[in-house]
């Protein structure tokens, strides 16, 4: 009788695991936050506002004030070096209030900051976390691929629809630690791949005066780096449509990868590495 056969995937040379960080606005206190992540080899996306670079400004909330002025159209390339810019809304509006001209909202950033940038700009993130059925279909028109949410799951699956991408956690979170040790530690049921979300942003360090949570949740998943994937939000979104595009055979013998991407999966204990355009055969196990 053949063993039940699962294939799974896996991120980049094998990995089981995959850490994205994603944060909003574009503040100054980027620059701190890109100099922690540089130092630990973590990798995010900063999601911007093109109409709003380089506004000076500051904002009181809850009785707590910090500095939210906006880098400079200039900084961007070398500050985000290495990591990934993201559309926030040009002048980060509600899109669920703006109708059709939501989309322009969309485009326009995505114009600016791909005048800034060597490639292209295909994710977002909602300011205020809103969206709407509406919002999806522009943001598919524009030619968004993947957009952040604000609700937090306390998990660590890989999302379905790109559109509705819901993070982990944000770094306020009491149970980021928790989390922390568990992603890092703790391996899925039947070894599925598994993806930790952190999102926030950078200019709360200031207001609440926690710089050391991001510190600390750096350093400690630094030291994991040879079984997590340290990626961009756009390159997860890229990798995972890619593998979902495989085309296995009808008894499960075969597997063909159409697409541009060296894509790894595991079967039956064994893992294989499908360069692109190739058709691997993969190993049957019988039971006895």
């Amino acid at each position: 009788m053949p063993i039940a056969r699962i294939n799974t995937m896996l991120f980049p040379e094998g990995k089981r695991r995959a850490l994205t960080l994603s944060y909003d606005d574009g503040v100054l206190q980027d620059r701190r936050l890109v100099q922690l992540m540089n130092q630990c080899g973590v990798r995010g996306t900063f999601n911007l506002n093109s109409r709003i670079l380089g506004r000076v400004e500051q904002m009181t909330l809850d009785g707590k004030t910090a500095d939210i002025s906006t880098v400079t159209p200039r900084e961007i390339p070398v500050l985000y070096a290495g990591h990934e810019v993201a559309t926030h809304g040009a002048e980060h509006s509600a899109l669920t209030a703006y109708g059709s001209a939501g989309l322009l909202e969309v485009l326009d950033d995505r114009r600016v900051l791909e005048g800034l940038v060597p490639y292209m700009v295909q994710g977002h993130a909602y300011p205020f976390g809103l969206y709407d059925d509406h919002v999806l279909d522009g943001l598919r028109a524009a030619g968004i691929r993947y957009a952040r949410t604000v609700v937090s799951t306390g998990t660590f699956e890989i999302p379905q629809d790109f559109l509705r991408w819901d993070p982990t956690c944000h770094h306020n979170d009491p149970r980021l630690m928790e989390l922390a040790e568990r992603f890092c530690q703790t391996d899925a049921l039947f070894g599925q791949p598994q993806l930790f979300y952190l999102w926030g942003h950078a200019y709360e360090f200031d207001m609440d005066q926690n710089w050391q949570v991001i510190e600390t949740f750096l350093h400690y998943v630094s030291r994991f780096q040879d079984k997590i994937w340290m990626a961009t939000n756009g390159e997860i979104e890229r990798y995972v449509a890619a593998w979902r595009q495989m085309v296995f055979s009808a008894d499960g013998s075969r597997v063909y990868n159409p697409t541009a991407f060296t894509l790894w999966m595991e079967s039956l204990g064994q893992i294989y590495t499908i360069a692109p355009g190739e058709t691997v055969c993969i190993k049957s196990t019988e039971a006895v």
